[in-house]
Protein backbone atom coordinates (compact mmCIF):
# COMPACT_ATOMS: atom_id res chain seq x y z
CA UNK A 1 0.00 0.00 0.00
CA UNK A 2 1.42 3.36 -0.99
CA UNK A 3 0.94 6.03 1.67
CA UNK A 4 1.34 9.71 0.95
CA UNK A 5 3.00 11.90 3.55
CA UNK A 6 1.38 15.26 4.03
CA UNK A 7 3.76 17.92 5.21
CA UNK A 8 2.88 21.43 6.24
CA UNK A 9 5.01 24.05 4.48
CA UNK A 10 7.20 25.85 7.02
CA UNK A 11 5.42 29.18 6.53
CA UNK A 12 2.03 27.61 7.24
CA UNK A 13 2.64 25.99 10.65
CA UNK A 14 -0.30 26.16 12.96
CA UNK A 15 0.25 28.08 16.21
CA UNK A 16 0.62 25.97 19.33
CA UNK A 17 -2.14 26.36 21.87
CA UNK A 18 -1.15 28.32 24.97
CA UNK A 19 -0.12 26.01 27.82
CA UNK A 20 -2.43 25.86 30.80
CA UNK A 21 -1.42 27.66 34.03
CA UNK A 22 -0.53 24.37 35.74
CA UNK A 23 1.88 23.47 32.94
CA UNK A 24 3.51 26.90 33.13
CA UNK A 25 3.92 26.59 36.90
CA UNK A 26 5.48 23.13 36.60
CA UNK A 27 7.88 24.35 33.90
CA UNK A 28 8.94 27.30 36.07
CA UNK A 29 9.48 25.04 39.09
CA UNK A 30 11.48 22.54 37.02
CA UNK A 31 13.60 25.35 35.55
CA UNK A 32 14.25 26.83 39.01
CA UNK A 33 15.26 23.39 40.33
CA UNK A 34 17.59 22.83 37.40
CA UNK A 35 19.21 26.26 37.72
CA UNK A 36 19.71 25.70 41.48
CA UNK A 37 21.38 22.34 40.80
CA UNK A 38 23.59 23.91 38.12
CA UNK A 39 24.60 26.69 40.53
CA UNK A 40 25.88 24.05 42.99
CA UNK A 41 28.27 22.57 40.40
CA UNK A 42 31.96 23.55 40.27
CA UNK A 43 32.35 27.11 38.95
CA UNK A 44 33.38 26.21 35.38
CA UNK A 45 30.47 23.79 34.98
CA UNK A 46 28.02 26.24 36.54
CA UNK A 47 29.11 28.98 34.14
CA UNK A 48 29.08 26.72 31.10
CA UNK A 49 25.73 25.04 31.71
CA UNK A 50 24.12 28.23 33.02
CA UNK A 51 25.06 30.03 29.80
CA UNK A 52 23.59 27.20 27.74
CA UNK A 53 20.32 27.46 29.69
CA UNK A 54 19.96 31.15 28.85
CA UNK A 55 17.47 32.19 26.19
CA UNK A 56 18.95 32.40 23.67
CA UNK A 57 21.93 30.25 24.67
CA UNK A 58 25.27 32.04 24.77
CA UNK A 59 27.28 31.70 21.55
CA UNK A 60 30.07 29.09 21.82
CA UNK A 61 32.78 31.57 20.74
CA UNK A 62 31.72 34.06 23.41
CA UNK A 63 31.46 31.30 26.00
CA UNK A 64 34.92 29.96 25.15
CA UNK A 65 36.37 33.44 25.62
CA UNK A 66 34.53 33.90 28.94
CA UNK A 67 35.84 30.55 30.24
CA UNK A 68 39.35 31.08 28.77
CA UNK A 69 39.29 27.76 26.96
CA UNK A 70 39.43 26.60 23.32
CA UNK A 71 36.07 26.48 21.59
CA UNK A 72 36.70 22.81 20.70
CA UNK A 73 36.91 21.95 24.42
CA UNK A 74 33.41 23.20 25.18
CA UNK A 75 31.61 20.07 23.92
CA UNK A 76 33.67 17.56 25.93
CA UNK A 77 33.56 19.82 28.99
CA UNK A 78 29.81 20.19 28.61
CA UNK A 79 29.46 16.39 28.49
CA UNK A 80 31.47 15.98 31.70
CA UNK A 81 29.46 18.73 33.40
CA UNK A 82 26.17 17.14 32.35
CA UNK A 83 27.35 13.79 33.73
CA UNK A 84 28.17 15.46 37.02
CA UNK A 85 24.76 17.17 37.06
CA UNK A 86 22.98 13.86 36.32
CA UNK A 87 24.78 12.18 39.21
CA UNK A 88 23.79 14.98 41.57
CA UNK A 89 20.16 14.92 40.44
CA UNK A 90 19.85 11.12 40.52
CA UNK A 91 17.59 9.81 43.26
CA UNK A 92 19.16 7.91 46.10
Amino acid sequence: MNQTRHEIPSGLRLPRPAPCPETLLLERERTAELRAAVARLPARCATLLGALLDEPPTDYAELAARLHMPRGSLGPTRSRCLSCLRRRLAPG
